[in-house]
């Protein structure tokens, strides 16, 4: 991914970056705050995509990627859709070791093709519900 920090043409790419996830996404009416200028976020089952320098934060308050999904995900994109943003990749169920925890609400994504992959799979997680 390119780094888009401070970048005034960051609207230029960020759309066809969700395109081709295959993330539905919405243009507001003024830039979003933080370190790329853009107009657009996108935003699917409950999980919000925002683009920072050269990756995607994707969160979710209340739409959890079960474990059962985000372990899949880990063992074929783990280093490059990071759990809470974590350096070192850690699995899902070992970075959240609490017994309470029974998934994972937020991702950095270091690639096209691990944006698709976490789209993908919530989508696959939404669809078994």
């Amino acid at each position: 991914m390119r780094n888009l920090a401070g970048d005034g043409h960051c609207d230029d790419y960020i759309p066809q970056e969700l395109e081709l996830a295959g993330i539905p996404y919405h243009k507001f009416g003024f830039k979003m705050g933080g370190e790329v200028p853009t107009h657009y976020v996108g935003f699917l089952d409950g999980w919000k995509f925002e683009r920072a320098w050269y990756y995607w934060v994707a969160r979710s308050d209340d739409n959890l990627l079960l474990f059962k999904y985000a372990n899949e995900l880990h063992k074929k994109h783990g280093k490059e859709v990071r759990v809470d943003g974590h350096c070192m990749c850690p699995a899902p169920q070992e970075w959240h070791k609490d017994p309470w925890c029974i998934g994972v609400s937020t991702y950095h994504i270091d690639s096209q093709e691990g944006l698709k992959a976490l789209a993908d799979m919530i989508k696959h997680q939404c669809e078994k519900k």
